[in-house]
């Protein structure tokens, strides 16, 4: 696929030699004072061995009691990989609107209430979308879930729910990091999710994953990758 969308950072990134990650909020860097805040607050699983990481440093003005966020981790082999969870519904906005998501189609809306309990990420005309970062992967497999996460599942199950009920539902995977070659559910971290995966598809969810390409200048998605149930 020719089509692509680029997605920059909005302030030139600095790199640190990762530290550690305390208390899911915070990232440090080996040297004093270097603390970032961290919005994945999940378990990062297979990333903590990382030898850098790169920041956005915000204004000093700003009011943020930390003045650097968290961008991506950088691993022993070089490979880069997004841990910022406020940019996938973002990057899967901007591939939807170049064309990489035929699925779809119509007026894009934004965290969409299903009902009182429940809201999606996307609704792309009639479709209701939801989104999910993934950076997990094993042998150049990427994988989701890194941790049991019920509320994904209960979202998949709501997601049938509304195909069983005559609507349309789509679920999407941006994979935030270059080196995966296809796209799998994690059966060894939950096998509930992954359960719940199958049964989605085959009742009529429809499934896209889309891989980036990562870059101290912004991240580009710029292909599909195939999804193995």
């Amino acid at each position: 696929m020719d089509k692509t969308f680029f997605m920059p950072f909005g302030r030139p990134l600095v790199r640190w030699d990762f530290g550690r990650r305390e208390k899911r909020f915070f990232i440090y860097g080996c040297l004093d004072g270097e603390i970032a805040h961290c919005a994945n607050t999940g378990s990062m699983m297979g990333l903590l061995e990382a030898k850098g990481v790169w920041v956005t440093p915000y204004d000093p003005e700003s009011g943020r009691k930390l003045l650097f966020g968290a961008e991506m981790m950088e691993m022993a082999n070089g490979t880069l990989v997004g841990i910022n969870t406020q940019l996938p519904n973002k990057l899967a906005e901007g591939a939807i609107l170049a064309g990489m998501v035929p699925e779809v189609s119509g007026e894009i809306r934004r965290e969409v209430k299903l009902d009182a309990k429940t809201r999606f990420d996307l609704k792309v005309g009639e479709t209701w979308v939801e989104v999910k970062n993934v950076t997990l992967a094993k042998e150049n497999v990427a994988l989701f879930p890194d941790s049991v996460t019920e509320r994904g599942a209960k979202h998949l199950r709501e997601l049938e729910t509304i195909v069983r009920e005559g609507g349309s539902a789509l679920q999407v995977y941006v994979v935030q990091r270059g080196d995966c070659a296809s796209f799998r559910p994690a059966d060894e971290v939950d096998a509930v999710y992954a359960a719940a995966l199958k049964s989605a598809v085959k009742a009529g969810v429809k499934v896209v994953a889309l891989g980036c390409t990562l870059t101290a200048a912004g991240i580009t998605v710029d292909r599909r990758l195939p999804v193995v149930i």
